[in-house]
């Protein structure tokens, strides 16, 4: 059976924690930054905030400061956030916050979601996997 193109990646669809990790590489800059422009927060913090969040999904705590950390250095180098060191108790840490290129950059491209058509497949996949709570059935019938 010959591949077609959209499944040129080789993820195997039926293993729902790595479509979930590939999913979450794609968006993880940006949720990086969106999680930064909450309020001010260390690196700790953040990948508590992300591991938080990939649990309630696979039950398991997948981001490591070694995927993280190279991302606050390239969203640093960007200008969309800047880091300062700050007391925490008796330890120093580096804070993370947003800049005006930040939220002008979230700004944008949440303007950009938001002019698409209604029917554009993108925010039709956004509102189906995030808000509609019906599920897929199987050509042969239903699952349960």
């Amino acid at each position: 059976m010959e591949e077609d193109d959209d499944n040129k990646s080789g993820l195997n669809y039926q293993d729902n924690s790595n479509f979930e990790k590939a999913l979450l590489k794609g968006v993880r800059n940006v949720f990086l930054l969106w999680i930064i422009s909450q309020k001010k927060i260390h690196g700790y913090g953040i990948i508590s905030k992300l591991n938080e969040s990939i649990s309630s999904l696979s039950n398991k705590k997948v981001i490591h400061g070694s995927t993280v950390y190279p991302i606050l250095h390239s969203l640093e180098k960007e200008g969309l956030i800047k880091s300062s060191m700050e007391l925490n108790g008796k330890n120093e840490v580096k804070m993370y916050e947003i800049t005006d290129e930040g939220i002008m950059m979230l700004n944008s491209l949440k303007q950009c979601i938001k002019s698409k058509p209604h029917n554009d497949y993108l925010i039709s996949f956004m509102d189906d996997m995030m808000f509609n709570e019906k599920t897929f059935n199987l050509k042969g019938g239903d699952v349960g």
